[in-house]
């Protein structure tokens, strides 16, 4: 039997946590609703993260059903692996298109600095997470994006809130990263190994 989830109107992150926990109930066969690209994309994502397989049926009008297959062997661990936890790597989390607090043209100068000296560094952070005023940073007009690109090619993830570009209304003028939901946002604070917040 195929266990239904209908996530139409629930903000981010409240349908990959009812993913989540269908999955956890142990469902061989989940079909979730959502309505809006974000989500469709999130809880696709996570579901492909767990190691389970997902297709998508678009509807139109913003609906889409997603099909999730349970994959029985996901998330087992290895015979004999150890249970050891890993520590993972510089988190910077960056909440605003500024540096500092003061003047704005002078906070953007910072903040433009602060990401060209960042790529120039060693080592590298892991991820760079932005929220709230900050998703302005990855998107079309921003006078970052070159930096962002370098950082990129390095390797270093790059995640903007789905819900701040939303609010924005820039969510298609995303240049960089992914688009992410707050449960990604916290798990990846709660497994870093160091978080820097601007």
């Amino acid at each position: 039997m195929v266990k239904e989830i209908d996530c139409r109107k629930l903000n981010c992150p409240l349908p990959v946590i009812n993913t989540k926990k269908a999955l956890e109930e142990g469902h061989d066969s989940i079909t979730v609703i959502v309505d809006s690209i974000v989500s469709r994309d999130n809880v696709r994502r996570f579901v492909q993260s767990q190691g389970h397989e997902v297709k998508i049926e678009d509807r139109g009008d913003n609906l889409y059903y997603l099909q999730i297959t349970r994959n029985p062997e996901a998330g087992k661990k290895p015979v004999g692996a150890a249970n050891v936890p890993t520590t993972g790597g510089v988190v910077v989390f960056i909440t605003t298109d500024q540096l500092g607090i003061g003047d704005e043209r002078l906070g953007g100068i910072l903040m433009k600095a602060f990401l060209n000296t960042l790529h120039d560094s060693e080592p590298k952070p892991e991820k760079m997470l932005f929220i709230n005023n900050g998703v302005k940073l990855t998107t079309e007009g921003s006078e970052v994006l070159d930096s962002l690109a370098a950082l990129t090619a390095d390797g270093v993830q790059i995640m903007s809130c789905g819900t701040c570009l939303n609010y924005y209304g820039i969510l298609d003028k995303l240049k960089f990263g992914i688009v992410g939901n707050m449960y990604d946002i916290v798990n990846s604070l709660l497994e870093a190994g160091k978080v820097i917040k601007i």
